[in-house]
């Protein structure tokens, strides 16, 4: 079902790009407790511009800190933060090095370890809103900040390409809980599989 690792070069393309590339593939964490995965099913890109505007809905929009210090590394690297204090947010970084963009990962569909994800999210069942949602994936696959930067390409979390590749329908969208962006709230970098039951709801 899950076939080779995404090579370096993969990544290195603009997040606009990357972001419904994703979609289809596998994210899978090995860890001490067992070994998680799951199919990307939604993604946002942030960082570069569009119709020529930078864009101010991306952590990197105001430019280089130890923060953002992983969006600016060339592609195929991981950046996790923590929103309101306590949830984590994965994103597979983007483009070549120095241009700040990133690709967040939404949603995913448990495929593997699923037993496991639903006692991370103290979930009685592994139904769809295991894992849809940002912090969500992060915690029913346990990433935390102790997953920040880490090379995606040969780490212990990383992406593969399917087996098989199945069919979908990629449907877009602008971003969303961006309010704050003036112009990057309208871009329409929000993907994933048009009827998948684990995408995020709006």
């Amino acid at each position: 079902m899950i076939g080779r690792r995404w090579r370096a070069d993969e990544f290195c393309v603009d997040a606009s790009l990357l972001a419904p590339r994703l979609l289809g593939q596998y994210v899978i964490h090995e860890t001490p407790q067992g070994i998680c995965s799951g199919r990307i099913v939604e993604t946002e890109a942030y960082g570069g511009s569009y119709d020529g505007f930078p864009d101010d809905g991306a952590h990197s929009f105001r430019g280089l800190t130890k923060r953002t210090a992983p969006m600016f590394h060339a592609g195929g690297i991981s950046y996790v933060y923590l929103i309101y204090g306590m949830y984590c947010c994965f994103n597979v970084v983007a483009g070549p090095e120095g241009e700040g963009q990133a690709v967040l990962i939404r949603a995913i569909e448990p495929i593997c370890g699923t037993d496991l994800m639903a006692a991370r999210r103290k979930a009685r069942k592994a139904g769809r809103n295991l894992t849809n949602g940002p912090g969500k994936l992060c915690q029913a696959m346990a990433i935390t900040r102790e997953e920040n930067a880490l090379d995606l390409t040969s780490s212990c979390l990383y992406i593969s390409h399917p087996e098989e590749e199945v069919p979908f329908t990629v449907a877009v969208s602008p971003r969303i809980h961006i309010d704050y962006a003036v112009h990057g709230k309208y871009f329409p970098w929000r993907f994933y599989i048009q009827d998948n039951p684990y995408v995020s709801k709006v």
